[in-house]
């Protein structure tokens, strides 16, 4: 599947600022299950950019516009294609092949809390009602129990949590976004002993019936030992498919927001944000591979 995806974000402030320094997690991961053909990102007002790989991989933008502005817009346009297969759930793994995996020495990020992934009694409670899988258990199984915990006591709603949100936070309200969901499927899995990473990307949904899709996306991916990194969607309740595309990964959102920084000026701005993810036909493709070929 190939997708154009645009993404928008735009900040006014009341009065000029000056010294804005941003970092943009926005061009697709290129890897096995995809890649990114076409990403251009353009900023104004204009801006040098630099680019440059983080500490996990991920494809990173930083740019500074130093005089006096009143608004800011970032502007992503990326092509991809996605040769990840229909979502299938895994087969069944014992718990005990990752506690045993060597693999686990490297991945000490995603075992620990982190900035917005903190364990708390109201985690606790949650993972105690899902149970803690045995070395003879399903992990694979315990992952999906956990994300439809999740899916179906938690309720979608905009507007209800801020960014800064804590799991603790999410749990007591049972409702949020994404990002929210994402957070707490990571703590269930952390606190169970079982590495897990936050993913921002993007959802296709062409029936309109998809919840995240109008924004960009987060969810959560297992490390299930000799399977590697398995993805879940907790908002939705399904396997990560061909309608998803990565972005970036992280211990949490603070490692992956799509665009944030800094300026000199009053603390007050307003930002929108706008994504469309389009699917292209086989014309559509056919007719971008013949543009690709002609370059």
């Amino acid at each position: 599947m190939r997708y154009t995806i645009a993404h928008r974000t735009r900040y006014r402030y009341p009065v000029p600022v000056h010294e804005s320094h941003t970092i943009a997690h926005l061009q697709p991961r290129s890897d096995l299950a995809q890649y990114c053909t076409r990403f251009e990102l353009s900023v104004s007002p204009r801006a040098r950019l630099y680019a440059y790989a983080d500490r996990y991989g991920n494809d990173v933008h930083h740019f500074a516009v130093l005089p006096e502005h009143d608004t800011l817009e970032v502007v992503a346009r990326s092509q991809v294609v996605v040769v990840r297969g229909a979502a299938a759930p895994p087969a069944a793994l014992p718990r005990e092949l990752i506690d045993d995996d060597p693999a686990l020495d490297e991945l000490w990020d995603y075992v620990h809390e982190s900035r917005y992934v903190r364990f708390c009694e109201e985690l606790d409670a949650l993972l105690s009602s899902i149970g803690i899988p045995g070395r003879g258990d399903d992990a694979v199984a315990w992952f999906r129990t956990a994300a439809q915990a999740i899916h179906d006591g938690f309720v979608y709603e905009s507007g209800t949590t801020s960014v800064h949100a804590t799991v603790e936070e999410s749990i007591a309200l049972r409702r949020g976004v994404c990002q929210d969901f994402a957070h707490v499927l990571i703590a269930l899995c952390r606190r169970a002993g079982i590495p897990a990473r936050y993913v921002s990307g993007y959802i296709h949904s062409g029936s309109g019936e998809t919840l995240g899709a109008e924004a960009s996306h987060a969810w959560a991916e297992a490390y299930l030992g000799p399977r590697g990194w398995i993805g879940i969607d907790p908002t939705n309740d399904t396997w990560i498919d061909e309608q998803f595309v990565r972005v970036a990964t992280g211990r949490d959102y603070r490692d992956v927001a799509p665009v944030r920084g800094v300026y000199t000026g009053p603390s007050s701005s307003t930002m929108s944000v706008d994504v469309a993810v389009e699917a292209l036909s086989p014309a559509q493709q056919a007719h971008t591979f013949a543009e690709q070929q002609q370059q």
